[in-house]
């Protein structure tokens, strides 16, 4: 499937193609004179990524399966969302070279530091002052997706008409279901199952609730492993997904990240922050302030259908893509899911609103399912 796109003014026509260097391991490197390129670690995607070793430039090479469009993780989608957002001025890496014939677009490297890098204590925590330049990056990850949210240039963007509404909501959780639940815990989770009922129930009155929100940008997937760093500046990357959905979509994302332990009086810190930020976008827009309250609990909403969404890709990354590394990320989301924290509302008991729903979660955690749960993780192959 083919598709239209103008490549950015400052990128260069250099004729990169895969088919001219050779490809070796990172452990080759001292062996093999350059130029070359070197098979990188790349995300849960199924694109392959490459960096090229030549003193004459640097540069990452992006290899998709097949070159299609249509939207997701293809290259036309790709290359049509780093044009709108390079039109926004949000910091993405500059095209270099697109190579269609091998399905592969070329980028400018941005070297190997992610935000997730600069977190030198296992816990992100305020009242550490280690942590003072890894929160200071945090916020201003937040003040790139206020910048999304609320551009100074409307343009015509990819995800202009694609939603995180009730379906795509109910998708992810019924992903949950598929993927984790029955896919990997082997358990039988189906609406004909009457002992599920009330559990897809809660589902739906969350994904409700969630559709109900007003609708920005959002990255998709913002979280520590798709922020780069580089001359200390953040970078987006794995941007193709992006469609518009609620405020806290991204904010959580990156907030409530599996891969991050982070205290609740940090993540409060930065919601915060957040939300003032926000509200004086919207002042300069002529809109109204969003009350702390009713942001809050689109926070908890949307950190509980995030995180919930997030372990079921854990179990599809496990069981369909054969990497079960992410399976040491579940207990830490049930962790957050089960916190306090992630409950308490000024006006809204979130765990009296959805009692099935935080029952599995616990029985997850540490109830009945636990023992299956670990034991599956410990003996997964």
């Amino acid at each position: 499937m083919s598709g239209t796109f103008t490549l950015p003014l400052e990128s260069e026509q250099l004729m990169l193609r895969i088919q001219d260097f050779k490809i070796i391991n990172s452990d080759q490197i001292h062996t093999i004179q350059e130029p070359v390129l070197i098979l990188i670690a790349g995300d849960a995607s199924d694109r392959k990524f490459f960096r090229l070793i030549n003193k004459e430039i640097s540069a990452i090479c992006m290899q998709f399966p097949k070159w299609e469009g249509g939207y997701g993780g293809d290259p036309i989608s790709w290359i049509g969302m780093h044009n709108a957002l390079s039109k926004m001025e949000l910091p993405v890496p500059k095209i270099i070279e697109i190579d269609e014939t091998n399905s592969c677009i070329w980028t400018e490297d941005l070297g190997d530091i992610f935000l997730t890098s600069i977190i030198n204590d296992e816990i992100l925590d305020i009242d550490d002052h280690k942590c003072n330049q890894a929160i200071n990056y945090y916020k201003q990850a937040l003040d790139l997706l206020i910048k999304a949210q609320y551009p100074q240039v409307k343009i015509d963007h990819p995800a202009i008409n694609r939603f995180f509404d009730y379906e795509k909501l109910y998708y992810e959780m019924n992903f949950f279901i598929t993927h984790f639940l029955n896919g990997f815990l082997n358990l039988n989770v189906s609406e004909e199952n009457l002992e599920y009922i009330n559990l897809y129930q809660d589902l739906k009155l969350l994904c409700k609730k969630l559709d109900s929100c007003e609708r920005v940008l959002c990255h998709r997937d913002y979280h520590v492993r798709n922020i780069m760093l580089k001359d200390k500046d953040l970078y987006w990357i794995d941007f193709q997904d992006a469609r518009m959905g609620p405020h806290a979509y991204d904010v959580v994302s990156l907030v409530r990240d599996s891969y991050v332990q982070i205290t609740w009086k940090t993540r409060k810190h930065l919601y915060d922050y957040y939300i003032e930020k926000l509200n004086k976008i919207r002042e300069k827009n002529n809109l109204n302030n969003i009350s702390s309250i009713s942001f809050n609990l689109e926070l908890l909403l949307m950190g509980l259908q995030r995180n919930i969404k997030a372990i079921g890709s854990f179990g599809y990354l496990a069981t369909k893509k054969n990497k079960p590394n992410y399976l040491r990320y579940v207990r830490q989301t049930l962790s957050i899911l089960c916190s306090k924290e992630a409950q308490i509302h000024e006006e809204t008991d979130i765990k009296a609103m959805l009692p099935n729903l935080f029952k599995l979660l616990y029985d997850l955690y540490n109830g009945s399912l636990e023992e299956i749960l670990n034991e599956k993780i410990k003996n997964f192959k």
